[in-house]
């Protein structure tokens, strides 16, 4: 595909991928381009686990979490309700996007504290990790000797730099992904992931990503193509003087 065209068609797929699995020869080319990201001093502080065995997938996917009414309230501060809102805004997603749990949780907020409620919705959460292909892990490494004090600002730029080489590497090849973080939003979610992956603890290791892999099934459901105009943000010369 060519890059003006791959990097606007870039896209989170959101539900169920088909059972075809992804051949080694395109995890690779996948792997490779996470490989050649941008990194502070080439310090590379980055590790990535593959997960392709499907008892471990399974375990996984058992993993649940909740969210807070904080993290509720900020999902919702990006919905837009309608094309026209998206249009004017130009920024956050569609309502029709957001997993069904979260909307559920907007209309009657008491759900929050309900156990039956987040037992079914991790249910459902499950369901949709397990129908991934592949599950990528993208680590930093903390204890990456860095330079000055933005030394960690650099090196999560970086692993910033490692999502966008899989994520548009993956549409090239015809592989839909998704970035899932409910899990990411718990800190005792993220004990248990790191259990699982026997990731070691006090080491400096930092779970920051959690990748689905797939092909696109019939039925799917994409982030917005919706974006500010460069003359929104782009400033010439002096800050405030419109490009």
């Amino acid at each position: 595909m060519d890059f003006q065209e791959l990097v606007k068609f870039r896209r989170s797929s959101r539900w169920l991928f088909n059972n075809k699995p992804i051949p080694d020869s395109e995890l690779k080319k996948i792997l490779e381009a996470a490989r050649f990201a941008p990194t502070p001093h080439n310090s590379q502080p980055f590790e990535i686990i593959v997960v392709k065995d499907r008892n471990v997938i399974k375990e996984l996917s058992m993993v649940g979490f909740r969210l807070t009414k904080k993290y509720v309230d900020e999902h919702f501060h990006w919905v837009r309700y309608s094309k026209e809102e998206l249009e004017s805004k130009k920024d956050g997603v569609f309502i029709d996007v957001l997993p069904k749990f979260v909307n559920d949780l907007k209309d009657d907020p008491k759900l929050i504290t309900d156990d039956n409620f987040w037992k079914k919705s991790m249910e459902l959460y499950s369901i949709l990790v397990q129908n991934s292909a592949v599950l990528l892990f993208v680590i930093y490494n903390r204890n990456k000797p860095g330079v000055g004090p933005l030394k960690h600002v650099w090196g999560i730029l970086s692993i910033g730099a490692v999502m966008e080489n899989i994520w548009l590497a993956s549409n090239d090849l015809g592989i839909s992904t998704q970035l899932i973080s409910g899990q990411l939003m718990n800190p005792e979610s993220v004990k248990k992931i790191m259990k699982i992956l026997k990731i070691p603890e006090n080491q400096g290791y930092k779970l920051m990503l959690i990748f689905r892999l797939g092909y696109e099934g019939k039925y799917g459901k994409y982030g917005t193509k919706y974006r500010r105009e460069l003359s929104d943000f782009v400033h010439l010369d002096r800050f405030n003087n419109k490009y």
